[in-house]
């Protein structure tokens, strides 16, 4: 059985559930023009592994980093003005990393564009 770590209280599978959440989705968010990819940090003895979710649109590119002490980095570039947002987040629960995760998809959405079921964590494509 996988142990599972605990770093400041916070569960060190934050970064596997982004992965989980987004092989969930995937297709769900193709249909609405996204696309992406999530992949993880080597497991190579670092204190501090992570995943990023790469998302795309013709109009924005987002990035959400999650490590495992509960760290998040969410960054969001327009490609015809060359504007990035970024927000820095200390993620304590899965709840939390949802909400980064629907913060990701609100800032990489097509203008007036609306994910079939609400929020992103809801969706069910």
């Amino acid at each position: 059985m996988r142990q599972i770590r605990e770093v400041g209280g916070i569960s060190a599978e934050l970064p596997q559930r982004l992965h989980t959440w987004f092989a969930e989705h995937e297709e769900c968010l193709q249909s609405c023009g996204i696309t992406g990819d999530v992949q993880r940090s080597p497991e190579d003895g670092r204190t501090k592994i992570s995943s990023w979710m790469t998302l795309e649109t013709d109009d924005r590119v987002a990035v959400l980093t999650v490590w495992s002490s509960g760290e998040a980095e969410l960054e969001c570039g327009d490609v015809a003005t060359s504007q990035v947002r970024r927000q820095h987040r200390d993620l304590r629960s899965f709840e939390e990393l949802l909400d980064a995760i629907e913060t990701t998809c609100e800032w990489i959405q097509t203008k007036g564009g609306q994910f079939p079921d609400g929020r992103p964590d809801q969706l069910s494509c």
